[in-house]
């Protein structure tokens, strides 16, 4: 598109500045954009809600310098494209320090995203991270297990990304994540391998959900999860949309009678 036309058109000033971070345009004063973020930030300062307002990584670069970020405690940032620059930039912000809560879905940031998260000297105090929809692969999870920013961390959406076995078998692997309760990886392709990387890791202690939906599960892999007794707080195991037998879907119902674990298996 090279020409928008927007005559007698009842778009207020805000309005315009998201066409123009939308279309990349660099031309609008700070004091705009910050007044499209005060207008999303609640009352009390502590939750900024900037969902679908597709900042893009400019925006996110103007975004990290906001000292009003100060005081906030959750940051819902989901469909803003902000891509590893964006990322990187607001890993970089002092005035996230406060953060908790963190939403990142349809951001495209990659793997490099989320080095940028894992790497940051101030995002230590995160309780969930929610990064579906990212193109995270399994170089990602080297990262975390690296980082000390996660150890708070207690929700983990990595659900519709790009992870295999190999990443799982990382991620299995690292001790950075001890207080994790929730873990969706629903939408992956880990597999059997994948599965019972995840039923032999000791490192989920207190996990109560685990979401292994449409990842190219079968029989083995769902066998090594309900077998595991690693998980002792777990309530609920979500394996819809794999290739489970008959067998394993008798034997998921009755394991969710006699452990009295949830187990979705439809």
């Amino acid at each position: 598109m090279r020409i928008l036309v927007l005559k007698s058109s009842k778009i207020a000033a805000i309005g315009l500045v998201l066409i123009c971070f939308a279309f990349g345009s660099v031309s609008w004063a700070a004091e705009d954009f910050t007044t499209l973020v005060q207008g999303r930030l609640s009352k009390d300062g502590k939750v900024l809600d900037l969902s679908r307002m597709v900042i893009g990584p400019k925006g996110a670069k103007e975004l990290a310098q906001m000292e009003l970020l100060n005081s906030v405690t959750t940051l819902l940032l989901q469909g803003n494209k902000i891509k590893y620059k964006g990322m990187k930039a607001l890993a970089k912000s002092p005035h996230l320090k406060n953060l908790q809560h963190l939403d990142l879905w349809g951001n495209y940031i990659g793997d490099l995203g989320l080095k940028a998260l894992a790497e940051s000297p101030y995002l230590k105090n995160l309780e969930s991270l929610k990064i579906w929809k990212n193109e995270i692969a399994d170089e990602a999870f080297v990262f975390v297990g690296r980082s000390n920013n996660f150890l708070k961390l207690t929700t983990l959406l990595l659900n519709d990304n790009l992870i295999t076995p190999d990443g799982i078998a990382v991620l299995s692997a690292v001790e950075t994540l001890p207080n994790l309760v929730t873990l969706n990886l629903f939408s992956n392709e880990i597999g059997d391998d994948g599965a019972v990387a995840i039923a032999n890791s000791k490192n989920f202690p207190h996990l109560e959900s685990l979401y292994l939906g449409q990842n190219n599960i079968a029989d083995e892999g769902a066998d090594a999860l309900m077998d595991s007794e690693l998980f002792p707080e777990l309530k609920m195991l979500d394996l819809v949309l794999n290739t489970l037998s008959q067998k394993i879907r008798i034997k998921a119902f009755k394991y969710s009678k006699e452990k009295e674990i949830r187990i979705v298996v439809r």
